[in-house]
């Protein structure tokens, strides 16, 4: 009796892993949902849609990859939304740095919606910002020193627009300024396209945004870029003589932007490594270099795909936002 119980728990076990096998390696069977945690017509909308079209390929995952667009409450609403869903890697969440600063913001610990509901899979490409201003703006700012000498002499009248509160930009803003002993008050925009059409506009003295939505207005003689947000200037055009923010004083550790990817907590390792080698084969194709690079001259291709470095990293990036919002008043303490 003990011979045939043992005998039939060993053939269920072996029956199980051998189901069990497959099935991994079958991963993906049915369409990918893509949730792009911005809106449509940014230049991160264009990143998911490339990458859809990259993924559902043939040669990587080979299955269609639905892209939707969710954006709401500082980036909540795609947080929820891909919480609600199976961990079963078949909702991939798009995710930037900013997302160390919106974890730690009150409505998602209203919600009871934090990092350790989900798994980074992948940073896959550095993003370069620039500040600039209109050219024949009426504070007569036409470089960094005027912009530096003008708040020095008016300290919480200038004014520069990037991105949402809690967001990357909105920590660089601070980091920025407080770097060089500035009270230049933020502006949060819904995306940084706002930013440049409001400079161009006259409705913004001073916009934070990528060299390359700002750079039709700069060969236009339109807008004049102050400096690049980077440790080495950029090759390209005009972009060439502007100056990074290292060389005009700055001394502070430059908090970069990234793209990647993010899954909910549960997803299989088969399935997370499967999304991480497609998304690193993407940053390798011709195609991402012809057609992506080149029109997005400002993205510099970073992948990381170890998921254990990566969560060890995500976690610390979180502490350091959380300490950083409350001690530039962003967050409260204890909230």
């Amino acid at each position: 009796m003990k011979s045939y119980l043992v005998k039939s728990i060993f053939m269920a076990t072996a029956s199980t892993l051998a189901f069990a096998g497959p099935a991994a390696a079958k991963w993906p069977e049915k369409p990918i949902e893509l949730v792009c945690t911005t809106k449509p017509g940014s230049g991160a909308a264009d990143w998911c849609r490339m990458l859809a079209e990259e993924f559902k390929k043939p040669d990587s995952l080979g299955v269609p990859v639905n892209v939707i667009f969710k954006s709401g409450g500082g980036n909540h609403e795609p947080s929820v939304y891909v919480k609600g869903k199976p961990a079963d890697g078949y909702t991939i969440m798009h995710v930037s740095a900013s997302f160390k600063g919106y974890f730690n913001m009150p409505h998602f610990k209203a919600s009871n919606t934090t990092y350790n509901d989900f798994s980074l899979i992948a940073r896959v490409e550095k993003h370069l910002y620039a500040i600039a201003v209109r050219c024949d703006n009426p504070l007569k700012i036409k470089s960094w020193k005027d912009l530096v000498d003008y708040a020095k002499k008016n300290p919480g009248k200038l004014a520069m627009g990037s991105n949402k509160p809690g967001s990357n930009h909105h920590r660089h803003h601070a980091a920025l300024f407080n770097d060089f002993n500035l009270n230049v008050r933020f502006i949060p925009y819904q995306g940084t396209g706002k930013v440049v059409k409001d400079v161009i506009g006259k409705h913004l003295p001073v916009g934070f945004a990528q060299p390359g939505k700002w750079d039709a207005h700069v060969k236009a003689g339109t807008a004049c870029p102050l400096a690049v947000l980077n440790e080495k200037r950029l090759d390209v055009g005009p972009w060439k003589d502007v100056p990074t923010i290292l060389e005009v004083g700055g001394k502070y550790n430059i908090p970069h932007q990234w793209q990647g990817l993010m899954v909910k907590k549960g997803t299989s390792p088969e399935a997370m490594a499967k999304i991480a080698a497609a998304a690193k084969a993407v940053t390798e194709s011709e195609n991402y270099k012809k057609r992506w690079l080149q029109s997005q001259f400002h993205v510099v291709p970073e992948f990381h795909g170890d998921p254990q470095k990566l969560d060890s990293y995500f976690k610390d990036g979180l502490d350091q936002a959380r300490k950083f919002m409350i001690e530039h008043k962003i967050i409260k303490e204890g909230s």
